[in-house]
């Protein structure tokens, strides 16, 4: 676990991407922003010198966890978290470092709640050095961020009864595609399984709400991912309306 960045040091009134990585080992995770059911959104409590300031924690795609048989949204693996840097006017040839408190819960067949102090030291540069390390895993992150909802597409969201239903037309699949809902704000429980139904123009998606949801909620809002088919896995942000 370590506070990275994409090139040798940053450049003096500037912005720039921060990273959080951590590699868990084999069989446990941590969660996503919206964990679901179960689980603690990990972040960073930063302490910055004078003029530096952090952007909120950009996440990567979810996968669906589980902890003691209930599912969540969390990550396995390794996971690069970023965030904005933005730099002030500094003199060149000094070195500032930046250090956070991160927070996170661990789980396996049990869950541990975690914390650690971490900092990094940087020299402030005219023209850093891409690092040949984290440069591509940054890049890769870029790449693979939400795509903005195809415009064709039309979504509602409607409450019925233990379900919310989200309809989308004008949406075509291709052969064999999934479709998962990964729920912001408490709104679909994460440990229950959704209902897909085609229709003729594009599909409509039971999810269950969960056992104690949102009070009066106004929006349907989380991550929509289409994967499986011809096609690569495909992840949209969703914010609708409910009726």
């Amino acid at each position: 676990m370590a506070l990275v960045l994409p090139a040798s040091g940053v450049v003096p009134d500037s912005t720039t991407l921060i990273g959080w990585w951590i590699q868990r080992e084999e069989g446990w995770h941590t969660y996503w922003k919206h964990p679901g059911n179960v689980g603690l959104t990990p972040y960073l409590t930063w302490k910055l010198p004078d003029g530096y300031t952090v952007s909120n924690l950009q996440y990567p795609f979810p996968n669906r966890v589980q902890m003691a048989g209930v599912k969540a949204y969390g990550h396995y693996g390794e996971t690069l978290y970023l965030a904005e840097l933005k730099v002030p006017a500094i003199p060149k040839g000094s070195v500032v470092e930046l250090s956070a408190k991160a927070v996170w819960m661990a789980c396996s067949n049990v869950c541990l709640p975690q914390n650690a102090e971490l900092s990094i030291r940087l020299p402030v540069q005219s023209s850093p050095v891409p690092d040949p390390v984290w440069d591509a895993r940054f890049a890769n992150f870029a790449d693979r961020r939400p795509e903005a909802v195809p415009q064709p597409w039309e979504l509602q969201a409607k409450e019925i009864g233990q379900f919310t239903k989200l309809s989308v037309t004008n949406a075509q699949l291709s052969q064999g595609e999934e479709i998962y809902f990964f729920g912001g704000d408490y709104l679909v429980c994460s440990d229950l399984e959704q209902r897909l139904r085609l229709t003729a123009s594009g599909f409509e998606l039971l999810v269950p709400k969960p056992t104690w949801p949102k009070e009066n909620p106004t929006h349907l809002n989380g991550l929509l991912r289409i994967s499986g088919g011809a096609s690569s896995v495909r992840h949209y942000p969703i914010q609708v309306p409910l009726d």
